[in-house]
């Protein structure tokens, strides 16, 4: 990617479909290792006993997992903060909303084994995170391997991150399950794009932008490596009332609590 921040018209979608594509945001020769690190977390279950580790579709009570989920996979491979990915979106959240403060970084990797890898059904992120924020934020989902609607590419509303966080349910109405559904999926069904990306490009999005990915049934794997960056951020007036992560009761939380005491 020559420029390291969006054109004009990459930034003029963004804001008004809430998503945009771009080309080769891992520089050449950073794809291998992505996908070495990203095959030894999961191999070596990194992050498992400190619920950072799990199955984002599943119960984590010793079925097969069906969505692997690392979080903060640079806890335990801290050479991914050194990579092109990392320095990109951040560059572009800084130009994105024309800010010099530093944006807070998150980051998670995503499994689909073949033939395995379950449907990430169609939510907001910003539904996961603090109630109480406006999030000024964006978050680079990058696939290590080619995708398309048959592995589980990204697929979009246009125009959903001008909706405010909608309300959302456990997968499976099983508070036991992390991973999160919109109320009322079906009503989106005609309006969606797909986004078939070659490995080493990202799509990008606002918190608010409705996503889904659907599952692997092909004998490929489907990898991804999703930055996010979150600039300064303005209070809401009214906080969001996000009931559906107050009833959570995950195997990953309490194997979270249990590392912090």
């Amino acid at each position: 990617m020559p420029n390291p921040v969006l054109s004009a018209d990459q930034k003029a979608q963004l804001s008004r479909d809430g998503f945009v594509t771009i080309a080769n945001i891992v520089e050449a020769g950073e794809l291998e290792t992505l996908r070495s690190i990203f095959d030894r977390l999961f191999a070596t279950k990194a992050g498992w006993s400190e619920g950072n580790q799990f199955d984002l579709a599943g119960t984590d009570q010793g079925d097969a997992p069906k969505l692997p989920q690392i979080l903060k996979p640079s806890r335990y491979a801290p050479e991914l903060l050194e990579l092109s990915p990392v320095r990109r979106a951040r560059a572009i959240t800084r130009d994105y909303f024309e800010t010099d403060a530093d944006p807070i970084m998150g980051e998670h990797m995503i499994f689909k084994p073949p033939r395995v890898g379950s449907t990430t059904p169609w939510h907001q992120d910003q539904a996961y995170h603090d109630p109480t924020l406006d999030e000024r934020g964006l978050n680079f989902w990058i696939p290590l391997d080619d995708t398309d609607e048959a592995n589980g590419c990204m697929q979009y509303v246009p125009g959903s991150h001008r909706m405010d966080v909608l309300p959302h349910h456990s997968i499976g109405n099983d508070p036991r399950v992390h991973g999160l559904e919109v109320d009322g999926p079906e009503r989106f069904a005609d309006q969606v794009v797909a986004c078939p990306l070659s490995a080493g490009d990202a799509v990008l999005h606002l918190p608010t932008t409705l996503h889904y990915a659907g599952p692997n049934r092909t004998d490929r794997q489907r990898r991804a490596y999703i930055v996010s960056m979150v600039a300064p951020s303005a209070q809401r007036a009214v906080p969001v009332d996000n009931y559906w992560m107050r009833e959570k009761r995950t195997a990953r939380l309490e194997r979270a609590q249990a590392a912090e005491n």
